[in-house]
């Protein structure tokens, strides 16, 4: 068994190892994006294992982050997981990190942590060193079909309630990138900006903004990252323009898109729990475990 560096050129296999091993996240679909996709600030360093020419595992690592780490079920308990681990555990070390959080990279994240249904891979980084934090994370699937709270008639409701109070709601444009992004950096920050970003790369265009005498007041993404699973988020709204009506009509005008391509949405990393039952029901839900390690020095 070997492993080493992970070309890209490896993609069509990386996908086949992930389908076998990943049993609570869709990771085939978004496996270009978690193996070899940049972070907001930071490139992945992705990894492979294999059995003579077989690949049988792989993981990415990208700044203090795991970003995923996969054995093929026929391939565990034979050292291919834990070298992998310890590959990118290394990794991070010799570039200064002292700690490693698991799958919840802002910006480019598999899942806010690891499934809480999947105890093997809880268990298995715990006996690694890994340990839980006290956060438990959450997202909400919302059906979008035939649900009689979303739909195209009540998202353009919203759209004219919306005008009534004198905001626009549309749909962003890809010409006016620099400006919503550089808004939504200097507003909130964070990741953000770099979901928006990507979210703006859809077609159409993923991001829904509300406007207000030529000034942005509110948006809302989708498929900025784990981009094509029909994700929902980031969004915001300014603060003098909050309890109008425009994160209603931006998850509405979102939720339409999706459900365009897909059945459920998936919102994550959720705050407002209780927003969303209202605006649009929740069918389920999924919870999360954090887990993190503390980084000795590296041996000089």
């Amino acid at each position: 068994m070997n492993v080493g560096p992970l070309p890209r050129a490896r993609l069509a296999e990386a996908e086949l190892v992930l389908a076998d091993a990943c049993a609570f996240d869709r990771a085939t679909e978004v496996a270009d994006e978690k193996l070899f996709a940049p972070g907001p600030t930071s490139a992945p360093q992705p990894f492979g294992a294999w059995d003579g020419n077989e690949l049988i595992g792989v993981a990415a690592l990208s700044a203090r982050w795991l970003r995923l780490v996969a054995v093929v079920p026929r391939a565990r308990r034979r050292g291919a997981g834990s070298a992998l681990l310890a590959a990118c555990e290394a990794s991070a070390r010799s570039e200064g990190m002292m700690r490693l959080s698991a799958l919840d990279q802002p910006g480019n994240y598999l899942a806010p942590g690891i499934d809480d249904r999947n105890d093997d891979a809880i268990r298995w980084l715990e006996r690694r060193g890994w340990r839980r934090g006290t956060e438990v994370r959450s997202n909400v699937l919302i059906n979008v079909r035939n649900n009689p709270k979303v739909s195209a008639t009540r998202a353009g409701e919203l759209v004219v309630a919306a005008a009534a109070k004198g905001y626009l709601v549309r749909r962003a444009t890809r010409q006016e990138r620099p400006a919503l992004v550089a808004a939504i950096a200097a507003e909130f920050g964070g990741a953000w900006p770099y979901e928006v970003e990507r979210a703006l790369g859809h077609d159409p265009p993923a991001v829904h903004v509300a406007i207000q005498s030529d000034a942005y007041c509110a948006f809302a993404a989708h498929d900025g990252n784990n981009r094509g699973l029909g994700w929902f988020g980031p969004t915001g709204t300014w603060p003098a323009h909050r309890g109008r009506g425009l994160g209603e009509a931006l998850l509405m005008a979102c939720l339409v898109d999706v459900a365009a391509e897909h059945s459920q949405c998936e919102v994550a990393w959720i705050g407002p729990r209780p927003f969303y039952e209202k605006v649009a029901g929740i069918a389920s839900e999924r919870r999360f475990v954090v887990l993190a390690k503390e980084l000795a020095s590296p041996v000089t």
